[in-house]
């Protein structure tokens, strides 16, 4: 391999993953509400509510818990069985390679883990809020 074609394989390797994500969240109601995450580089782009979350933020999370998103969670995990709220969210796009497309909601408490793990790719849920 000639240095030029290893110098540029190492910048490959180390540029952050580029993220294309859509969520779409709802509280319950029959409003559902749609978001865009675009991230190249060191360039970060957010609308709907994600941009109160902060693009480079969110940029930073998705890349983080990429193979959380990328995968679906084991139906033999054990989960108290505490109920969160009527909040629903789908992410769904890509990260890099991976193909994303995780369901989140908050109806026990694995579910309410998982959602805390995904914010603020999704909206925080405040302890103690009424369902």
């Amino acid at each position: 391999m000639s240095a030029l074609a290893t110098l540029l394989s190492l910048v490959a390797a180390a540029a952050p993953a580029p993220v294309t994500l859509t969520v779409r969240y709802s509280n319950g109601s029959d409003v559902e509400h749609v978001a865009h995450l675009r991230c190249r580089g060191d360039s970060a782009r957010a609308d709907g509510f994600l941009r109160s979350a902060g693009a480079s933020a969110a940029c930073r999370r998705a890349r983080s818990i990429a193979a959380f998103l990328a995968t679906r969670p084991s139906p033999k995990r054990i989960c108290t069985q505490i109920y969160g709220g009527r909040q629903r969210a789908r992410i769904s796009g890509t990260i890099g390679t991976r193909h994303i497309d995780r369901r989140l909601k908050r109806t026990n408490g694995c579910e309410i883990g998982d959602w805390q793990h995904a914010v603020p790719l999704v909206p925080r849920v405040p302890a103690g809020v009424a369902p």
